[in-house]
């Protein structure tokens, strides 16, 4: 008897995992395999591809998954589904009806779950079948989820402000902060920055002078949800003049920094004089 295709996709966090068949073969069989991470509490899709080359329609069609190690909604909590009315059948199986498939038909179904904060840290082979009321098909393997702890990562946003001193002011005060999204907290962290030609180092609070324009700033920690700040002064000479900008980086912290895009900042000023600076 000829089998019927059950294809599967795993996404996590919006992550598509390779090896995923796209098209059904010519002879269909089941199993397309991948592999994942959740952490407890986090979600993540299936999507099942169901195919029948069956001469006949298959009635009351449904993708149906199993775990081969442990009763699946011990594991994963159904949270949502698109494409079939999906339930748990039974305390080893979930479902997602799609109707009758006529042959040569084919349906998907987007399961989304949530690993259980009780889920065993393991890893965990779905089987996945196409069953139906007059007809099921061979299960398949695949693909592997694997519940893990929590990735250590800590997002740091870095942003630079600056204030001139004074009406007739020739120094200007930057302040540096660094705020930590989390999710966990941060330590030694480090941000290098760049201040304009024609300035001169005045002092800092929490930041040192690197080099000839470079300053350095050193948190030891940041709590998730946390916001730290340094400063430095600089200022300017008589005959600086015209616009000039300061910049700021982070260039080292732990654990590591799960987005770049937040890393450095910059200022714009302008030297009117050398005794008048705005910003």
């Amino acid at each position: 008897m000829r089998k019927g295709l059950v294809g599967v996709l795993v996404l996590l966090a919006g992550l598509v995992v390779p090896g995923v068949a796209t098209a059904a073969p010519p002879d269909p069989s089941a199993a397309v395999t991948g592999t994942s991470e959740v952490a407890p509490g986090g979600t993540f899709t299936v999507s099942v591809e169901l195919f029948n080359p069956q001469a006949f329609t298959v009635t009351g069609a449904a993708a149906q998954l199993r775990l081969a190690e442990a009763p699946i909604t011990s594991v994963f909590e159904l949270v949502s589904c698109t494409g079939g009315t999906c339930f748990e059948n039974s305390p080893t199986s979930y479902r997602g009806g799609v109707g009758d498939i006529a042959s040569g038909g084919q349906a998907t179904v987007v399961f989304t779950f949530r690993a259980r904060e009780s889920a065993p840290l393991a890893a965990y082979t779905f089987e996945h079948q196409h069953v139906g009321s007059n007809f099921s098909f061979a299960p398949g393997s695949g693909p592997v989820v694997s519940v893990v702890v929590s990735p250590q990562i800590a997002d740091l946003a870095v942003s630079l402000d600056a204030s001139p001193r004074g009406l007739l002011a020739s120094r200007i005060t930057y302040t540096v902060s660094v705020t930590n999204h989390g999710p966990s907290a941060a330590s030694s962290v480090r941000i290098s920055g760049v201040y304009a030609a024609g300035f001169a180092w005045s002092s800092g609070s929490g930041c040192v002078k690197d080099g000839n324009r470079g300053v350095v700033c050193d948190f030891a920690s940041i709590p998730s949800g946390g916001t730290v700040s340094a400063t430095y002064s600089v200022y300017a000479g008589l005959l600086t003049l015209g616009s000039f900008s300061s910049t700021v980086t982070r260039v080292s912290s732990t654990p590591s920094d799960p987005d770049g895009e937040n890393d450095s900042a910059r200022r714009y000023c302008t030297a009117v004089t050398g005794l008048l600076v705005l910003c």
